[in-house]
């Protein structure tokens, strides 16, 4: 069966053959002493200049628009490093997937800030609220399981201080702010899919924190994918969640590396064969990386 020809090798053979016709129009009109041959021959000279750059414009487009690298596309300080078919880069070491959870990762969690700035509250208030929902696991496991409604949800924090019943309610109308845009986030990103490695999220998420934090969400964008819990409804440190994570998108646990702050995630990462970082701080987490051979 013949091999397709990749865009690439359509250019290349294009730019051939108008060449080589020039060429033989050139050969033809100077073998029989044609008029404006020496008009014919600068325009073979032009079109042996232009042609290549043209083809280069036209790869370097193909590859901005469609986001596959090659040769045109390719920065001058990678040119050593190996490339896949499409020119992208390929991980040198075991890791060729990075993983990252979402809360104190790629944003601040800032659910203390956010109790107060709701009501005004004082940190005796906002302790015990907090303490009702946040600190309450299993009741705000709900929000990120995505089974329950808002009031549903709410009902269990109330159902853990009903004498605060009217702070708790006017506190959770929605989650706008309980997450804050952490700048180091979209260029740590950028910077680890610019090295080749795949690059996806694995987060105990809800959806009333996600709607409303847009600005702060706004990393997604440039993520190959992944997991957040309220879509699939399990949530971490639940081996179910992992072992998702690498049928849907094909992945080797071995050749993945997990980020995240709470170290039960961690351990349970693992427990399935993935290399795991505790996030404590951003360079910490640089280093760490480092250490196993993610270079970027």
């Amino acid at each position: 069966m013949n091999k397709k020809l990749t865009v690439k090798q359509i250019a290349a053979w294009i730019g051939i053959i108008i060449l080589v016709g020039m060429y033989l129009v050139l050969l033809v009109a100077a073998i029989l002493g044609k008029p404006g041959t020496q008009n014919i021959f600068f325009a073979c000279v032009g079109a042996t200049i232009a042609i290549p750059i043209i083809l280069w414009i036209f790869l370097w487009a193909y590859s901005a628009i469609t986001g596959k690298h090659n040769i045109a596309s390719l920065d001058a300080m990678e040119s050593d490093k190996l490339h896949d078919k499409d020119g992208n880069i390929i991980p040198e070491g075991q890791i060729k997937t990075v993983i990252f959870d979402i809360g104190n990762v790629l944003v601040n969690f800032e659910w203390k800030a956010f109790i107060k700035s709701h009501g005004g509250y004082d940190d005796e208030m906002s302790a015990r609220i907090g303490k009702a929902s946040v600190e309450n696991h299993s009741a705000w496991d709900e929000f990120d399981l995505g089974n329950k409604d808002l009031k549903e949800i709410v009902d269990g924090f109330v159902a853990a201080d009903p004498e605060i019943e009217k702070e708790i309610r006017s506190t959770f109308t929605d989650l706008e702010g309980i997450v804050t845009k952490r700048d180091e986030a979209i260029p740590w990103i950028k910077a680890v899919k610019a090295a080749g490695y795949k690059v996806l999220v694995l987060s105990n998420y809800s959806s009333f924190a996600l709607e409303p934090n847009g600005d702060a969400m706004g990393f997604l964008d440039y993520v190959d994918g992944g997991i957040l819990s309220y879509r699939d409804h399990v949530i971490k440190p639940d081996p179910a969640i992992y072992k998702l994570l690498m049928s849907r998108y094909d992945l080797k646990p071995e050749e993945c590396v997990f980020i995240d702050d709470t170290e039960k995630n961690i351990v349970a990462a693992k427990k399935l064969g993935i290399h795991g970082i505790i996030y404590k701080n951003y360079q910490q987490v640089v280093a760490d990386l480092h250490e196993l051979g993610v270079n970027y």
